[in-house]
């Protein structure tokens, strides 16, 4: 009988498995019930104070984001399509002007940061990838000689070893960039969030207008400063790794 029980449970056991296996979700659908409205992308946040938002131990005109609340931004955003643009909705706080000034300016700050940090992964990608295509080629165009020439074909072989070596480096570090390219335009995202305060949390669509003139303030303040950053370029030193 305990034989027979035991079977039983196995066979219900794999009969849940099979079941978790063939389940699936309406991901698209989560996405639009949860965040998504009228072409916007919404996060919102419920915060009692300031200390909530910029870290309290920051100076003043030196503030940061307060880890909590940037890891609550990060991990709603994470469900998000880059292709919408989010709204942050602050609910909550009772803040002034000024407040609201020092607070938009730490996130949209906090986020530029982090946009500069993948600007600059990409660069140190794109120059090692050249650096590394220029060895590869100068060590293939040795090796050519080499066996043009018919000489000391064990040095012709370890050669052709180097430069399988570096090609592999090579594959890599395109690869990366691909991911590194995508970690960038997640990074603009944030880093173009529009912050919004409410007293209170409103669960209502938002009208097309709104939307819009929403969607015109984003784009249009990257418009802004692409086109500053044309008029203005700076140079960015690079430290050598």
């Amino acid at each position: 009988m305990k034989g027979y029980n035991k079977f039983q449970n196995r066979k219900r056991l794999r009969k849940n498995i099979r079941k978790f296996s063939r389940k699936t979700v309406d991901y698209a659908k989560y996405m639009r019930d949860i965040y998504i409205e009228n072409g916007l992308a919404f996060i919102s946040c419920k915060v009692k104070g300031i200390d909530d938002i910029v870290d309290p131990y920051s100076v003043e005109e030196y503030e940061w984001l307060n880890a909590d609340f940037a890891r609550y931004i990060e991990s709603n955003a994470a469900y998000i399509p880059t292709e919408y643009p989010i709204v942050l909705e602050i609910i909550g706080g009772h803040f002034t002007d000024k407040q609201k000034d020092i607070i938009e300016e730490t996130i949209l700050d906090y986020y530029g940061l982090s946009l500069g940090d993948k600007q600059i992964d990409l660069y140190r990608n794109r120059r090692k990838i050249v650096i590394i295509a220029i060895i590869s080629l100068i060590i293939f165009g040795i090796a050519w000689l080499l066996d043009a020439f018919s000489y000391n074909t064990v040095l012709q072989e370890s050669v052709m070893i180097l430069v399988w070596f570096f090609v592999e480096d090579l594959v890599e570090l395109v690869l990366d960039r691909l991911d590194l390219r995508e970690e960038k335009t997640d990074a603009a995202q944030l880093a173009s969030v529009a912050v919004r305060f409410s007293d209170k949390f409103i669960d209502e669509p938002v009208p097309d207008e709104e939307a819009e003139e929403i969607i015109a303030e984003i784009f249009e303040e990257d418009a802004e400063e692409i086109e500053n950053s044309l008029s203005e370029p700076e140079e960015i030193e690079e430290e050598d790794e």
